[in-house]
């Protein structure tokens, strides 16, 4: 269960970093949608050092302002 929660895991950072760099805006949705599902998979069945780390990388982006983006 913990590869597939890392496989999750991947999927939604990949999701997120094309979200970012793609001007279309229906990829845009689609994306961020595939990343929402995937997350709210991670947060229901993984182990809890997985939403652990996932509740510590999102407060952790929560506190970066968006001036502070490098994209």
């Amino acid at each position: 269960m913990l590869v597939l929660s890392l496989c999750y895991l991947g999927i939604v950072a990949i999701a997120i970093y094309l979200s970012s760099k793609i001007e279309d805006e229906v990829f845009k949705v689609g994306l961020v949608i595939t990343a929402l599902t995937f997350s709210l998979v991670i947060l229901i069945c993984a182990p809890w050092t997985i939403k652990l780390v996932v509740a510590a990388i999102s407060s952790a982006l929560g506190s970066i302002s968006i001036k502070d983006l490098p994209f």
